[in-house]
């Protein structure tokens, strides 16, 4: 990771030309893979829309056939209600947007889930007469969608037709897709981080900037977003001046302010949810990643029972995340994505008691956008297969109510 920071930071020194001129001679750090524009009509939108939650219901159906189950749709239905509204962390956002935070007792602890997700819950609930499970999932349907046409666009600033169609299948089948179908911040944060990026490529500060605030009240990692479109300001700044409306990107920071001014409101201190995450049951620290990555090697021996649900996984997702970054680095793919992996990789490892690793990956949009880059069609077909294949068994593994978090 850090000899991927320093030569990222040379790649960008570089291209901003403030490395003195004999430095920036390095071609191969250096080189960027032409812009492609390519454009999607109204239709391929929808298609994306309705694609990627085709695909996710169709993984789940089969994942349910699987299981011997009998009953037909009506109890396919049913278990997808209890493992996507009543498993995991799918409660305490219900709870959230029911009672929301608490001052004090037990349920104080809820602080450390972020509030634009339960607040948008309780918004959705008006449509669905006050039924806050069918609000949660509808919502995240929505936002799951929208995911499909967002990334549609995203890739399409870079990729030919084809490379962004799989750039939106990548996402589509990633292993740990499911999430994005329930009550969960997946779909929701996707989203938000896809349209900030999307909107800095069009130079509109204002919107980039309250996507970006608005992914930073839904997750820590949403403070990323800064750093990738300040690159793009940046660079815009090197053609043209920017205008006073760029520096709306200064909202990006403000949406964790937001979530900080929370815990002073409610306990008088700023960072009260480190407190919160440090206790039972997350006990949830921040070492270097290194000492992460050594901890999860031990605890998969030592639990080898969860191992392939948690620890193989996320040790597995964070060296193939930095072979993409390292390979994407001297391959020209554009710097913003590297800025926004390599910053999203890095905070996502952080936590010492890490137990959500791949699904955190999830919100690793760069990954994706790497994989479908990929000159090899054949590379790309099988690499797609691959993810295809894992999604369908960590999909029936989840519906079995096996420890996926």
């Amino acid at each position: 990771m850090l000899l991927f920071v320093v030569l990222l930071a040379l790649r960008c020194l570089g291209l901003l030309e403030w490395l003195p001129h004999k430095w920036r001679r390095q071609k191969l750090l250096l080189r960027q893979m032409p812009e492609v524009c390519t454009p999607f009509t109204r239709q391929d939108y929808l298609l994306a829309f309705f694609g990627v939650l085709a695909v996710q219901w169709v993984m789940l159906f089969f994942a349910w056939l699987t299981l011997n189950q009998s009953g037909g749709i009506p109890a396919f239905l049913a278990h997808f209600w209890q493992r996507f509204t009543e498993a995991g962390d799918s409660p305490h956002y219900l709870f959230i947007a029911e009672n929301g935070y608490q001052p004090g007792g037990e349920d104080a602890k809820w602080i450390v889930f972020y509030p634009l997700y339960p607040l948008l819950i309780r918004a959705m609930s008006v449509v669905t007469a006050g039924n806050l499970p069918l609000a949660a999932v509808l919502l995240s349907q929505i936002c799951w969608g929208g995911c499909g046409a967002v990334a549609l666009r995203l890739a399409g600033c870079w990729l030919k037709r084809k490379q962004a169609i799989t750039a939106v299948l990548f996402l589509a089948v990633y292993p740990f897709a499911f999430f994005a179908m329930g009550v969960y911040t997946e779909s929701l944060f996707l989203l938000l981080c896809m349209s900030c990026i999307v909107w800095a490529y069009q130079k509109q500060w204002p919107l980039a900037g309250v996507a970006g605030g608005l992914a930073a009240l839904c997750r820590t990692q949403g403070m990323v977003l800064l750093l990738p479109v300040l690159w793009l300001w940046l660079m815009a700044r090197k053609k043209q001046k920017q205008g006073i409306k760029s520096l709306a990107i200064g909202i990006i920071p403000m949406g964790f302010g937001v979530y900080l001014a929370c815990n002073y409101l409610l306990f008088g201190n700023c960072f009260q949810y480190l407190q919160f995450q440090a206790d039972a049951p997350w006990y949830q620290t921040t070492q270097w990643i290194g000492n992460n990555l050594a901890l999860h090697w031990q605890l998969a021996f030592q639990y080898p029972g969860l191992a392939n649900f948690i620890y193989w996984p996320q040790i597995g997702l964070y060296f193939v995340g930095m072979a993409l970054l390292f390979w994407g680095l001297f391959q020209g793919v554009p710097t913003e994505w590297l800025i926004w992996g390599g910053a999203y990789l890095g905070m996502s490892y952080l936590p010492g008691w890490l137990i959500s690793g791949s699904r955190y990956m999830f919100g690793c949009i760069p990954l994706f956008l790497l994989l479908a880059s990929i000159p090899a069609k054949r590379v790309r077909l099988g690499l797609l297969l691959v993810s295809t294949l894992a999604c369908c068994c960590y999909t029936v593994l989840y519906l079995q109510g096996q420890a996926i978090m």
